[in-house]
């Protein structure tokens, strides 16, 4: 009984077509769920390490000061944790599969971080812009200060004068 099974699964790999593909001339199809390699768009990147600290792989490293992002792709699991966890969505996975290696390398990426704006001393505040409806509102509210503290100093400059 064994020897008809293994002749009719010999005559049906006879005439059906191979199984694997021609590897460097026929490329496989992909499938829908697969997970190739991280890619991170780091004009989008806010450097929170948000993605570093969700890694079960420690494969990725952020490091805000110097602005960096760094994946060891060789450490990677590809669990897409860490495109999950990213606020900004800056993290996908690619579909397609890195080219070949032939040494074992990390990728680094560089953020140009905005130079932080002088913080002004204390009690002074920042300078805003106003709108001319602003700017008018404003002036008649001075206008009204300046207005109330010459009364005041009529007001008394004249108790003291009646008091000499």
């Amino acid at each position: 009984m064994g020897g008809f099974k293994l002749g009719k699964m010999t005559l049906r790999s006879l005439i059906s077509k191979p199984a694997t593909v021609r590897y460097p001339y026929e490329k496989r199809e992909l499938y829908p769920a697969m997970r190739g390699h991280l890619v991170n768009d780091i004009d989008a990147c806010i450097l929170c390490g948000m993605c570093a600290k969700v890694c079960p792989a420690d494969a990725l490293t952020v490091d805000r000061k110097a602005g960096d992002w760094t994946i060891n792709p060789y450490k990677c699991v590809q669990c897409a944790n860490c495109v999950r966890a990213c606020p900004k969505s800056s993290l996908t996975m690619e579909r397609e599969a890195t080219t070949v290696a032939s040494s074992m390398s990390t990728l680094t990426m560089h953020k140009d971080m905005p130079a932080k704006p002088a913080r002004p001393a204390a009690g002074e505040r920042p300078a805003r812009k106003l709108t001319p409806e602003q700017e008018a509102k404003a002036a008649a509210i001075r206008a009204a200060k300046a207005a109330k503290a010459a009364k005041e100093q009529a007001a008394s400059q004249q108790a003291e004068g009646g008091a000499e």
